[in-house]
């Protein structure tokens, strides 16, 4: 019979072995007791007796890693029990590991992070944190190392991942090994705040890919191109670099509004990004510049947030098809407003703000109104008037 079972599976746990392992690379102090409990109660064990000295012979045994407590118990009949085994406890990592069978793998640990914890004593935690992939992929230990020499030394920062040159180590390494990138870097700098490689992408300004386009522009007008295009798709820092020569300009959420928009003299729509264009930390200047600015969103709390934002960076700007009326008038086909935004926006008109009001006096259920909703005929009309 195994009567150790229940010990090993507590000492097996995630968090219990990473203790251990810690314990034993850092050569802290660790400590592990397990309360002993014979197969059957003593006060009946008259029958049994064989079966409850075989389970104690079992824990004294010679030779075991485990320190044994005893106690004498009182076993009914039998009488009083002397040297009863009550409590096993470990007193140190190295006896735990021999006891899990890991102190092999243990030694093989230590060959092999041997030039990293001497040169780099920072990253002994880390090294017992990712031992399983250090002892299953060989050239980990020197890829470590030459990492950590680089962040340790002068590092690159504004750049591409791929722009970077660890010897020894190529980019393709550290997106597949990115949490263990940033663990070995805050290891090395805890006075810098952050964990995961994200974090780290963003304190030292590395890009992981390439900007991926996603602004639509249209021209509206037959007769006007966009670098000789009719249609252009670019990043936002493409867009605050273009030249454009259009006196009204239209914003859109909705990349099918943008591309069914009805033809306009002099004019331009910007969509199928959301709320990206507007969102990111971009300054287009040639939107500053004397000129009609236009935006169309959903009647929503959302859209009615994101046109204050847009006011607040392009004063000029003015909403269509985003009022109260329009909104009564559809209100048939109004959904649940999922926005988070409960508090007014500033930066809004008249009108707008008695749109906002409207929409947050109408049940849960129907209070938003997504532009698809309205009918082109709407946008026709609007347009007829200017």
């Amino acid at each position: 019979m195994v009567y150790d079972r229940e010990l090993r599976q507590k000492m097996n746990t995630k968090r219990e072995l990473g203790k251990i392992w810690r314990a034993a690379v850092l050569g802290e102090a660790y400590s592990f007791s397990y309360v002993l409990k014979p197969p059957v109660k003593l006060a009946d064990s008259a029958g049994r007796i064989h079966e409850v000295a075989a389970w104690a012979a079992f824990w004294k045994q010679e030779g075991a890693y485990w320190t044994l407590l005893t106690a004498n118990k009182q076993a009914g009949v039998l009488g009083k029990q002397h040297d009863f085994p009550v409590k096993a406890e470990f007193c140190n990592a190295e006896t735990a590991l021999r006891y899990l069978g890991e102190w092999r793998r243990f030694q093989n640990l230590q060959e092999r992070c041997v030039k990293i914890m001497t040169d780099f004593p920072g990253l002994r935690s880390l090294c017992a944190a990712y031992r399983e992939a250090i002892l299953k992929e060989d050239r980990l230990p020197e890829s470590i190392w030459q990492l950590a020499k680089y962040f340790s030394d002068t590092y690159r920062t504004d750049c591409y991942l791929r722009e970077l040159d660890v010897p020894y180590v190529d980019t393709k390494f550290m997106e597949a090994h990115s949490r263990l990138v940033a663990a070995i870097f805050y290891a090395l700098h805890p006075e810098m705040e952050g964990r995961s490689f994200k974090d780290l992408c963003g304190q030292l300004h590395w890009q992981e890919k390439a900007p991926t386009p996603n602004i639509y522009l249209r021209s509206l007008d037959k007769n006007k191109t966009i670098g000789g295009l009719q249609e252009l798709m670019v990043t936002a820092e493409q867009l605050a670099r273009l030249q454009v020569n259009f006196g009204r300009v239209f914003f859109t959420e909705n990349k099918i509004n943008g591309y069914v928009f009805p033809e306009v003299e002099d004019g331009l729509i910007i969509f199928g990004a959301g709320n990206g264009v507007i969102a990111q930390e971009v300054e287009i200047p040639w939107l500053k510049e004397p000129r009609q600015i236009w935006y169309w969103g959903d009647m929503d709390r959302d859209g009615l947030c994101i046109l204050s934002r847009v006011r607040e960076k392009y004063p000029q700007v003015c909403s269509f098809l985003m009022n109260p009326e329009l909104a009564e008038k559809y209100q048939h086909f109004m959904t649940a407003d999922t926005g988070s935004s409960m508090e007014m926006p500033a930066n809004l008109t008249c009108q707008e703000q008695a749109c906002w009001k409207f929409l947050t006096c109408q049940p849960p259920q129907r209070n938003r109104l997504e532009q698809e909703k309205i009918p082109l005929s709407e946008v026709r009309s609007f347009l007829q008037e200017l």
